[in-house]
């Protein structure tokens, strides 16, 4: 009987001391399964927000790019756009040109939906096709958009082509100016130049990862008892 006891408790204290050296074994292994599953979804998935004022009024975007692995190296772009009470999603496929330390090229091409909620009408508007482009060379930023607009075939109003261009140079880490133009062409019968901005931007940096941008630009198409001076305010965030 004693022998039993005697070679039971050494059996507990060797499970014991066997469970207390494993803990930190087995917290190491999930933490590192942890930090691996973190990392994956960190370098899957990026995001912005961003907010403009301008003629439009405030505007409000959120977008996200995933890079899951059987796109093979392309990225699945998408944001919803809001003002006022219209709403827009779009979603487009990210196509890296040349990603190096020097140069960086990428094109975006979108398709939109446009939905005024202040009617029960379904869909407003066709934002297609829409094409961004993104380089940027040493100290030199150049961003286009190019966006179509087609409201006629929801009677929601007149359809449209618009462009927006600019060019930045980083004086520092903090600071980027250049010139913008912005251009908006009427489709249809009473088509043609409806608007043309051009004017010069800075972009500041506001703390990491965020960037405030300040557009002043002039309208060349202003109405007789304008000024014509105009611009944009933005402000963006990602992570």
């Amino acid at each position: 009987m004693k022998t039993y006891t005697f070679w039971l408790v050494r059996l507990l204290v060797m499970v014991c001391v066997f469970a207390v050296g494993s803990v930190p074994i087995v917290y190491a292994d999930a933490h590192e399964i942890g930090e691996e599953m973190a990392e994956e979804e960190a370098s899957g998935a990026s995001g912005w927000f961003r907010t403009d004022t301008d003629s439009l009024g405030t505007q409000i975007w959120v977008g996200a790019s995933h890079s899951p692995s059987f796109l093979g190296g392309l990225s699945l772009d998408t944001d919803i756009y809001v003002v006022g009470t219209f709403g827009e999603l779009d979603i487009g496929l990210g196509i890296p040109v040349v990603d190096s330390d020097s140069l960086s090229l990428s094109f975006l091409p979108m398709f939109g939906i446009g939905f005024d909620y202040a009617a029960a009408n379904g869909p407003s508007s066709l934002i297609a096709p829409q094409l961004f482009t993104y380089l940027t060379a040493g100290s030199i930023y150049f961003e286009s958009w190019i966006q179509g607009f087609f409201n006629s075939p929801f009677d929601y109003g007149d359809d449209s082509i618009y462009t927006r261009d600019f060019i930045l140079y980083s004086v520092n880490d903090t600071l980027a100016i250049g010139p913008q133009v912005e251009v908006t062409i009427g489709v249809g019968d009473e088509g043609g130049l409806s608007s043309m901005v051009v004017g010069g931007r800075a972009n500041v940096g506001y703390g990491e990862n965020n960037t405030l941008g300040v557009f002043v630009g002039f309208e060349t198409q202003k109405g007789d008892d304008e000024t014509g001076l105009t611009g944009r305010m933005t402000f963006v965030r990602t992570w």
